[in-house]
């Protein structure tokens, strides 16, 4: 998590999931030695003079950057009183909850769980969380035969392999099966790492090969880690996935744009 203000946001969603409304002083944002340094990091990268500005400053970066996701911070602030208050407590008790689970290896399936109920807030279609392990079909023959339905040829695991590089399919609600699009998103419980993405992309892109009705490059292969993405450190190559974070969990409060030109 390169840039400070993600950090901030995450101690601010923290204090908010909390209690709704509440001044946070300085003490509150160095409350260990996890955070000690967040104020002057911030500080640094806003280029404000005291910590009052670079909380502001912070705070400006934040909104513009969940404006960007069709969206808005989920929480106001007060500059003049410190204070912040709530306005999507949810969506701040999954930041809370899901980025003290970061990087914890055995919670990559739980991490799983709780995008797919985030996932609901933005989606439309259906979703299906299959990766592994399983709840229910957990044979390579069960799985097989589920993603039959999903226009699957049958024949995506084969082998030793557990999921075929498939966490959540989400069936956009457009064409009709097995001439409907999926974007297919894997999940990560990490900080972003493109060296990480790249190496799931070869296991979905062949298990993407096996739909019966449309070619694989039709269907959109994201990556969701258990972080911000923001421009400043994402190659300026092309990228063979959608890299994704938590802000593009939040539910969408953009109405849609219709232009013709």
């Amino acid at each position: 998590m390169p840039n400070p203000c993600f950090e901030f946001f995450e101690v601010v969603a923290e204090e908010l999931s909390r209690e709704e409304s509440r001044v946070l002083t300085r003490n509150d944002l160095q409350l260990d030695d996890e955070h000690s340094a967040l104020l002057d990091d911030l500080k640094q990268h806003t280029r404000a003079t005291t910590s009052e500005d670079a909380i502001t400053q912070a705070v400006i970066i934040l909104g513009a950057h969940f404006l960007s996701k069709g969206s808005q911070l989920p929480f106001t602030y007060d500059n003049a009183t410190g204070r912040f208050t709530a306005l999507d407590r949810d969506y701040l008790t999954f930041v809370s909850q899901i980025s003290n689970i970061r990087s914890l290896g055995k919670k990559g399936r739980e991490f799983e769980l709780s995008v797919l109920d985030r996932l609901k807030v933005r989606a439309m279609g259906s979703l299906h969380r299959v990766g592994h392990p399983r709840q229910t079909r957990r044979t390579k023959k069960q799985f097989n035969t589920y993603l039959k339905k999903l226009g699957f040829n049958g024949k995506v695991l084969i082998g030793q392999e557990k999921d075929g590089g498939f966490d959540i399919l989400w069936l956009l609600p457009i064409g009709t099966v097995p001439h409907q699009p999926i974007v297919c998103v894997q999940c990560k419980n990490a900080a972003f790492d493109i060296g990480e993405a790249d190496k799931s992309c070869g296991p979905c892109s062949r298990s993407l090969a096996q739909h019966t009705g449309l070619q694989n490059q039709v269907h959109v292969p994201c990556v969701l880690f258990n972080d911000y993405i923001s421009p400043e450190f994402l190659t300026k190559k092309q990228l063979q996935f959608v890299p994704l974070g938590l802000s593009d969990l939040i539910q969408l409060t953009t109405p849609i744009t219709m232009k013709a030109i």
